[in-house]
C-alpha cells in the first residue's frame, strides 16, 4: 500500500538543505542509514533531478546544451540526463571519491531512449563484423580495439552502451555524430560561455529501469569499498 506518511516524514538525515546533502561526506556517511524509499529519493535529487553544479551559475545553458542533442537526435529532452560530479559536484568512484568538479573533470552525460540503443548497437555490430573480417589496415586500429569490443558486447547484454568506445568513424554514423557533438559542445562552451571541462561522454541506456538499476548498482558498490577501507 502506497502511504503519503511513508514519503512526507523523513528521517533526520533528509531533512537537510541542498547544500549539506550534495556533498561526499553527506552521501558516504548516511547513504546506508536510510530506508529503500529515502535511497532512491536521494539518487534521483543527486544524479537525475534538473540540479547541475556545473551549470548552478548558468542553468539555462544547461537547458540549452540538453536541447541541442534532444533536436540534433530527436530525442525527448527529459531523457537526457547528466550525471557525475558535474551533476553532483564530486566524484562518485572508487579512486577519487569526493574529488570536487574542476576543469579537468567532464560532463558525463546519460540518454534513456531505446531508439538511440538500438542504432547504436548496429554501428558496434558493424565495426566488430568489419574488425572480424580483417577490413581495416593494422595502422587504423589502437591498441584498445580488442578490450572495447568485448567491454561494449557485455555492457549491451546488461542494456547501455558506451558510444566513444566505438571509433569514430564515418560509416558508424550514429555513435560518430553522437561523439561529434559532444565534442562541439565542449568546443563551445569554452568559448561562448567560459564554462570549460576537459572532455564530454554519453553512456545509453535501453529504459529508465536498466538506467535506474546501474545508477544504484554503481554507486552502492562504491560506497560499500569505501566502508570496508
Amino acid at each position: 500500500m502506497v502511504n503519503i506518511t511513508n514519503y512526507i516524514k523523513m528521517s533526520s538525515e533528509c531533512e537537510k538543505s541542498s547544500d549539506s546533502i550534495c556533498t561526499a561526506e553527506y552521501l558516504k556517511q548516511n547513504y546506508f542509514k536510510l530506508g529503500k524509499v529515502e535511497r532512491n529519493s536521494l539518487l534521483n535529487f543527486l544524479l537525475i533531478s534538473s540540479f547541475c553544479f556545473a551549470f548552478k551559475t548558468k542553468p539555462i545553458v544547461y537547458e540549452q546544451i540538453t536541447q541541442y542533442l534532444a533536436d540534433k537526435f530527436e530525442l525527448d529532452k527529459i531523457n537526457i540526463v547528466l550525471i557525475g560530479s558535474a551533476k553532483t559536484g564530486f566524484a562518485i568512484d572508487t579512486n577519487n571519491y569526493g574529488r570536487n568538479f574542476s576543469e579537468s573533470s567532464d560532463l558525463d552525460f546519460a540518454i534513456i531512449d531505446n531508439k538511440l540503443f538500438e542504432k547504436s548497437i548496429k554501428d558496434f555490430r558493424l565495426w566488430k563484423n568489419k574488425t572480424d573480417n580483417g577490413e581495416y589496415p593494422e595502422n587504423k586500429k589502437n591498441k584498445y580495439w580488442v578490450d572495447n569490443q568485448n567491454n561494449l558486447k557485455a555492457q549491451i547484454k546488461k542494456g547501455f552502451i558506451d558510444t566513444y568506445k566505438v571509433p569514430n568513424f564515418e560509416e558508424f554514423t550514429t555513435t560518430q555524430q553522437i561523439n561529434q557533438s559532444l565534442s562541439l559542445i565542449v568546443i563551445n562552451l569554452k568559448q561562448h560561455q567560459n564554462i570549460v571541462v576537459k572532455e564530454a561522454s554519453v553512456r545509453i541506456y535501453n529504459s529508465w529501469e536498466t538506467f535506474q538499476k546501474q545508477l544504484r548498482l554503481n554507486i552502492e558498490n562504491v560506497l560499500s569499498r569505501l566502508d570496508v577501507e
